[in-house]
Parts: C-alpha cells; structure tokens; sequence
C-alpha cells in the first residue's frame, strides 16, 4: 500500500449558534474535507468525476481483460510504461482518501494519477502512486526500486499522445521523510513527475511499509 499524508486539507468544524445546539443524528459516518474550494464527501468511493477517494486494504487483484474501457478525458494521463524494470500498466485517477491522505488504486494492476497535481508533461509537479504488492500478486510498481538514472519511460495520454520522461533520481526515504520528498519540486526540473510506492519492511501490526520508493523523472516531450 501507499498512503502519504496531505497537510493542505483541513476539517470542516460545525458552527455553534447562540439559540440552538445542532444535534446531527448520522445511520453512516461521513467524513467531509475542503480542498482548492472543493467539497468531497466520502459516502462512496468514487466521486462524480470517477475519481477514487477511499482507500481499501484489498485491492483487487484482477487483471483488467484485453477488452478493457479506460474511461478519461483526452488530456487525463491512460497508462505509464517503463520498459526497464517492467512497468506497464492504466492508470486511475486518485484524489484524498478517508484517512487524508492520497488515495491508493482499487486495483493492483493500476497506478493513479493525484487529481490535484498538473497533468504529466505540465508545467509543475505531477504525481503517480502505484502499489508494491497485494494480498497474493505482485502490484504495479514491484520492480519501480530497480529504476536507475537516465533510465526513459513514457505515459500515454487519453488522446493516445505519448509523454517521454527521464529518471532524475531514485530515491528510498523513511515514511517521516516522505512526504516532504514527494511534494518538492527540483528548481531546475520545469516539468516534474514522481512515482511513489511502498518499500522497506512490513509491519504487520501497523499494515504498512515502513519507506517509501520515490521515483523523480522529468518530462523531455511528446514523441
């Protein structure tokens, strides 16, 4: 799994009124969140726009079939290929999750796209978590630790348009460290994706890794 936390989005705290107490009387918690103006309830797992906003411990592990219908915008990130460490597969979009963090795919074989960064290939920083493993197979971005400098990948766009991207950098941080590390933008990098997955030792107790693999990779151009 791959769970990073979000700092920029705050609870929203009901306002007393000085003739009446609200009493809210609730059959199902429900968990709301502000975010770049935004409201998102988390009732359900996807939002309007198809975007996954609740996390789950288990994610299918059906590969998508031959025949699959990738639903997204012509300028939505389609899928990531990294022919170097055998990386290939759709990507969902991901937003804020239950817990304020962002969001995992609902499915091994996917990698997400987090909804508020830029498109790859954008001016800005973009990101892509995958997951390690689940319960029985391998996830998406198993091999992503095995990147090396130099190594080049490609994200294919909903119009079938393909990004080219270059690793900058590999890098295995503690999950304290995380998070500042997936959210900094080199200077020098105009146009910055990174990958994410899990790494490190799992604790059981906890359910999750204990370091994270960050994959820093700047856009070269459409090909």
């Amino acid at each position: 799994m791959n769970r990073m936390f979000v700092s920029n989005f705050k609870r929203i705290k009901l306002k007393r009124t000085t003739i009446f107490s609200l009493v809210l009387l609730l059959t199902s918690f429900v968990v709301v969140f502000l975010n770049s103006d935004r409201i998102r309830s988390y009732t359900t797992s996807l939002t309007s726009e198809g975007v996954i906003v609740y996390s789950t411990d288990s994610p299918s592990e059906k590969a998508p079939s031959k025949n699959f219908n990738w639903k997204g915008k012509a300028n939505d990130p389609k899928s990531i290929k990294i022919d170097s460490v055998g990386i290939e597969g759709f990507l969902q979009k991901v937003g804020v999750d239950q817990n304020q963090q962002i969001a995992v795919p609902n499915n091994v074989y996917f990698a997400g796209w987090f909804v508020d960064t830029v498109r790859p290939g954008e001016n800005g920083l973009s990101i892509i978590d995958g997951h390690l493993n689940g319960t029985s197979k391998g996830g998406i971005f198993r091999n992503l630790e095995n990147s090396k400098k130099d190594d080049q990948f490609e994200v294919k766009m909903g119009d079938d348009s393909v990004k080219k991207f270059v690793v900058k950098d590999v890098l295995t941080v503690n999950n304290d460290q995380a998070v500042n590390v997936l959210f900094s933008q080199d200077p020098a990098i105009k146009s910055q994706l990174n990958l994410i997955t899990c790494g490190g030792t799992y604790d059981k107790a906890a359910h999750h890794y204990d370091q994270r693999i960050i994959v820093i990779a700047e856009y070269l151009g459409d090909t």
